[in-house]
């Protein structure tokens, strides 16, 4: 009698972003008759009982930390606990939770929903695990370097196949022969273009009339969110009828001004991202974490993507497939998911005047803004649809060296 193929899936991050959702889309979408998928949560987070809604066998969270070092995620110099954390959770993974899981599961393949969980890696190539790295965030530089050479460097030596989900982020393994890239995928029948979004609307009490604008990127520096409201802002002196939902988690909370992490980064961009929205919030809605992106989307009449870092974002290609019309910054590898002036415009981040144009133009003249949603669903169901993706994922694991 054939035996399914158990894959270990570990997940590090907390939150509804792209990451955990591009998994479980995979997951949703693997021949269950061949493989089962069971998955390890190093952090807990709405994102668990999504899974387990799902059927999904899940366990954990673990309340571990991962080696981060990507463009979105890395530990600065004002983060000494928060790197000595991740020190400590990386020698105990090592030492003997790794280890405990492996034996627990009985894997036949480990596949990481990140570059950063080295130590995990380690002890399944000890094991003789095969391991899977999808690489979905571009490595970060740092200051010296070193953190990004010791993830390439294990990176290398513990994948038996490594997956980048774009070219950008395949460059530091560029020259090996494990890499395949796989684009992130969305999967058209919940992303429908037909999808009705009258519930989103009454729940909200909100208008079709009224031009919207979705941004994805709750309080993110990475994100845009700063870039987003000074661009809202100069907009609204055009029109002061649209409106900016924001999806994602928004903690606004500043230190008191005797507090001295109130000098921190991170506090100085709360107090900006602050005292803008003081004067727009009239016009902006926040959403929160949101499970219905699709329905949210079809409301909507433009999706931006302000970010400051560049990495491959989900919602553009979401967007696409709901016939939405996109403007993100003109950064590696947003140029992969936009033809430029085509399905959607690419703007260098701190041009606002060009910013404010773009959108003001497609919340006017309706037929562009169709023409271009349009174009952008063509492409997208060309080149992101999750058949195709499955087809590449199920191929990797059906390899020789991977599964016998």
């Amino acid at each position: 009698m054939y035996r399914k193929k158990k894959i270990l899936y570990i997940h590090h991050g907390k939150g509804l972003g792209g990451a955990p959702l591009s998994l479980l889309y995979l997951i949703e979408n693997l021949d269950k008759e061949k493989y089962h998928p069971i998955v390890l949560f190093l952090q807990g987070s709405q994102v668990v009982d999504l899974y387990k809604s799902k059927g999904i066998e899940v366990y954990g969270p673990l309340n571990l930390y991962d080696f981060s070092h990507t463009k979105i995620c890395w530990y600065k110099w004002y983060h000494p606990h928060l790197f000595f954390k991740v020190l400590k959770d990386t020698f105990k993974t090592i030492y003997y939770v790794a280890n405990y899981w492996f034996e627990k599961i009985q894997p036949d393949l480990v596949h990481l929903n990140t570059s950063s969980l080295i130590a995990w890696a380690k002890v399944a190539y000890k094991k003789n695990i095969p391991v899977i790295f999808h690489v979905r965030e571009p490595l970060a530089k740092g200051y010296l370097g070193f953190r990004k050479k010791i993830i390439k460097k294990y990176v290398d030596k513990y994948s038996s196949a490594i997956v980048p989900i774009c070219k950008n982020d395949s460059l530091p393994w560029k020259t090996n022969s494990k890499v395949n890239i796989i684009y992130n995928a969305v999967d058209s029948k919940k992303f429908n273009r037909n999808i009705l979004m009258n519930n989103f609307l009454l729940k909200y009490n909100l208008s079709t009339q009224t031009p919207k604008i979705l941004f994805l990127g709750g309080l993110s520096k990475e994100k845009g969110t700063l870039i987003i409201f000074e661009i809202f802002k100069r907009l609204l002196k055009l029109r002061s009828d649209v409106q900016l939902l924001v999806a994602g988690d928004f903690n606004l909370q500043i230190c008191s001004k005797f507090n001295l992490k109130n000098h921190f980064p991170s506090q100085v961009y709360k107090k900006r991202v602050n005292k803008i929205l003081q004067s727009i919030k009239k016009n902006v809605l926040f959403l929160g974490a949101i499970n219905n992106i699709e329905e949210v989307m079809a409301a909507c009449d433009v999706i931006v993507f302000p970010a400051t870092v560049g990495h491959f974002a989900r919602p553009i290609i979401e967007a696409g497939f709901m016939a939405k019309p996109v403007v993100a910054s003109k950064l590696a590898p947003l140029n992969e998911l936009i033809i430029d002036g085509k399905t959607g415009f690419l703007i260098e981040p701190q041009n606002y005047k060009m910013w404010v144009e773009k959108l003001n133009m497609l919340l006017i003249n309706e037929g562009l803004n169709k023409k271009i949603g349009e174009n952008g669903y063509q492409y997208c169901i060309k080149n992101f649809d999750i058949k195709d993706q499955i087809k590449k994922i199920q191929n990797i694991y059906k390899k020789r060296e991977l599964i016998l």
